[in-house]
């Protein structure tokens, strides 16, 4: 794609460089299928020449900006006009040092070696805040004090270099963070929840939460898991998740296939699973309704919305696991044996993230040890997904023929029991279905 930025530059006559994380990502070895191409001219104009060229759709992603995005065969071009008319304006504009580099893009000749040739002057770097040397040492520092006031989502922005790239802040940088993370609160929800993805796609999710919070963003962003324990208790649950998934095979061996294909699937087509999950785990001890307040403000999609929603109504404080009798006993070692009422129960209001929950559910309640509660709910869970849910031999029809009651609260109390029961493999006979609901109705006129 590089090439035929250069090819395009040459034909318009104008002027370009490569910029940013680009350039960045360059110096440190990192492959990145994204290009930021920063040119002297008519960026539209750019932009669309080389959309014709790689046959490929392209859009603004800012015009007041005058920025604009080519979607090309496994990756994208971001084009901009140079801010203040010229390269070295451009880079006092941007964030941090080890983003302020340029090389100039220049078209490679026709001939032997075109192929391979980079089609930028790498001895022409242009570096004017001294990136390069900050890139190698590995520290971040401001291209101006300006930064935050600019832009606010930087501060997470830093964090996640931070964390990503193992950079140290320097020059002042922690302090001016701290001291503005309140500002954080004025940047659109979905471009927090953005940031935070990008952060949590690395992992070491316990790191990250404990690095926003140190930093004072958390409590912006999430004030609601901020409290001293309820914060530890997060960060130990998120440390535990990533040990659960980097694991697979040693805790869940027996479903490893397939809970591994399960978190291949994004969620919603666009959040990875393990991620999606990371950011379920930092609201699990939320009611329902917080977790999902939570979740609109960062503009999370639907599916993200009821991920979250779902894990804090069975895990979190008057959820599943609470009305449930779990706390002792759900994540306590057992010997192997069908589930019981509960563990069916909580199956259920899992529905229909059942592996993502029982996987949060192991992380918040488990030592050095995963017990194997855990494990024989995620077997009945790989079950039902390999072979559909079991239905009980029993309908509605039956039971009103059978038991002579009719449609109604008492019916559906009476199917509930029998599918309960079902599921749980007391009994697999049509016979021994009709007792159970029998009993359910016996038991109702009694307490009538």
């Amino acid at each position: 794609m590089l090439q035929a930025v250069a090819d395009i530059l040459r034909n318009h006559g104008v002027e370009g460089w490569l910029v940013g994380g680009s350039v960045r990502d360059r110096e440190l070895g990192r492959r990145s299928p994204d290009v930021d191409v920063v040119v002297a001219g008519d960026a539209a104009a750019v932009a669309e020449a080389l959309a014709t060229a790689l046959k490929a759709p392209w859009f603004a992603l800012s015009e007041r900006h005058l920025t604009y995005r080519v979607i090309g065969r496994g990756g994208h071009v971001d084009v901009a006009a140079a801010r203040g008319g010229g390269i070295l304006q451009d880079l006092a504009e941007r964030d941090f040092t080890v983003n302020a580099m340029a090389l100039p893009i220049r078209p490679v000749p026709a001939g032997a070696g075109r192929t391979e040739a980079e089609p930028v002057d790498r001895d022409a770097l242009i570096d004017p805040f001294d990136g390069l040397t900050h890139l190698r040492d590995r520290r971040l520092a401001a291209v101006s004090h300006r930064i935050f006031a600019d832009d606010p989502l930087r501060l997470m922005r830093a964090a996640r270099f931070c964390h990503v790239l193992g950079f140290e802040l320097y020059g002042g940088l922690e302090d001016s963070i701290r001291s503005q993370a309140p500002e954080l609160a004025r940047t659109a929800g979905e471009r927090i929840a953005a940031e935070m993805v990008l952060t949590l796609a690395e992992g070491r999710s316990a790191e990250a939460a404990r690095l926003w919070h140190d930093l004072g963003l958390l409590e912006v962003v999430l004030p609601e898991v901020c409290d001293r324990s309820g914060l530890a208790a997060v960060l130990a649950t998120l440390e535990r998740l990533d040990d659960l998934l980097a694991r697979l095979m040693v805790w869940f061996p027996a479903t490893a296939d397939v809970l591994d294909e399960r978190l291949r699937r994004p969620v919603d087509g666009a959040v990875e699973r393990p991620v999606a999950m990371r950011m379920a785990g930092l609201t699990h001890r939320l009611e329902s309704d917080p977790a999902e307040a939570v979740a609109r403000r960062l503009k999370l999609s639907g599916d993200m919305i009821s991920l979250l929603r779902t894990v804090a109504g069975c895990l979190g404080e008057g959820g599943e696991n609470d009305r449930l009798g779990f706390e002792g006993d759900f994540m306590a070692p057992s010997e192997a044996r069908r589930l019981d009422r509960a563990e069916v129960l909580f199956l259920w209001g899992a529905a229909p993230f059942e592996p993502e929950v029982v996987l949060l559910a192991a992380a918040a309640g488990i030592g050095s040890v995963l017990p194997s509660t855990a494990g024989r709910m995620m077997a009945l869970w790989a079950e039902r997904s390999l072979r559909g849910v079991p239905r009980p031999p029993v309908d509605g029809d039956l039971l009103m023929r059978e038991l002579g009651v009719k449609s109604g609260p008492l019916l559906g109390k009476a199917l509930r029991e029998v599918r309960l029961v079902w599921e749980m493999r007391e009994t697999t006979t049509i016979s021994g279905l009709l007792d159970v609901a029998r009993g359910v109705v016996r038991q109702d006129r009694r307490t009538r």
